[in-house]
């Protein structure tokens, strides 16, 4: 019985390098390809999994190539994939991202399969958060499936983890259902209505948090990035810092992050010391290119502690 079940996205990062953008109409020549296992609920599962948790996979890819790649990758590292169903005559999801010399880079997500992860499919899957302690979501799928899906969470007695991202405003109904929220600055700026920015205080960020709590949510866990993060509840604050470290690529790092979050909690951590877990793994994560594989080992992220 996996302790951990996460419900989300999967998609194929489809990869190419190029001096500059074309212009319309215009035909360049690029200077590289590749394909990327990507999503954020495949990511976050990823993570969590190679970060010593049992997860379990809820979501929908295509009957296609790209489908069973995506699958193969989060079997690598022991996710239960029984609940990745492949859908008929739709795409997995996929995204096309351009990236150029400068570093600039356009993306194009279509949803494919994981828009068609309807309530009506989360039906097959529900039995999936029995037993199991947490339950991971973001908001990649439709959001009619994540209110249903933490509501069979919460029936089910797990402890229910809400990735807010992409950012897009929320009702009380679905904030009410969530034990943790875990947003980086942006989406809390964006959920609570408050401008909030790099240059913000760390009182302005609390107040913000603490706004949130008013619409039902448990407890905020402020994804801050090199300044760590912040525990906001309504008996008051923690402060998580984060070691500093020579970014290459931060790629993924908020998916590590709530991966290494729900693994640890999973285990019986304390929230204080998975909050400090997520952060050394998401540290870890941001010195290498990529997303899921820039995912370390739990060996890697205790000796990054140790030290």
């Amino acid at each position: 019985m996996s302790k951990i079940v996460v419900l989300g996205s999967l998609n194929a990062d489809l990869v190419v390098s190029v001096d500059h953008a074309p212009n319309g109409g215009e035909t360049l020549t690029g200077t590289g390809f590749t394909v990327h296992n990507g999503g954020k609920g495949a990511n976050q599962a990823f993570a969590a999994a190679k970060l010593g948790g049992s997860v379990a996979m809820l979501g929908r890819v295509g009957d296609d190539d790209y489908g069973r790649q995506l699958v193969r990758g989060l079997e690598s590292v022991g996710v239960e994939t029984q609940a990745v169903r492949a859908l008929d005559g739709i795409s997995s999801g996929v995204a096309a991202i351009t990236v150029e010399a400068s570093g600039e880079n356009r993306i194009v997500v279509v949803p494919g399969s994981n828009g068609a992860y309807s309530e009506e499919e989360l039906e097959r899957d529900a039995q999936c958060f029995a037993g199991a302690k947490v339950a991971l979501f973001q908001l990649e799928t439709p959001i009619a499936t994540v209110k249903k899906a933490l509501k069979c969470a919460r029936d089910a007695g797990c402890i229910t983890i809400l990735d807010p991202a992409p950012a897009q405003p929320l009702d009380r109904d679905v904030l009410s259902l969530v034990d943790y929220v875990t947003p980086n600055l942006s989406e809390l700026a964006l959920l609570t209505g408050v401008g909030l920015s790099e240059e913000s205080s760390e009182a302005e960020i609390i107040a913000a948090a603490q706004s949130l709590l008013q619409f039902g949510v448990g407890k905020v866990l402020a994804k801050l990035g090199e300044r760590g993060a912040l525990l906001v509840e309504a008996k008051g604050v923690e402060r998580i810092y984060a070691v500093s470290v020579k970014a290459e690529d931060s790629t993924g790092a908020g998916d590590c992050f709530n991966g290494a979050f729900a693994a640890a909690f999973s285990q019986g951590i304390d929230e204080i010391e998975a909050a400090r877990f997520a952060c050394s793994a998401a540290s870890v994560s941001v010195t290498r290119a990529g997303a899921q594989s820039s995912v370390p080992s739990l060996k890697e992220v205790l000796a990054f502690m140790a030290r």
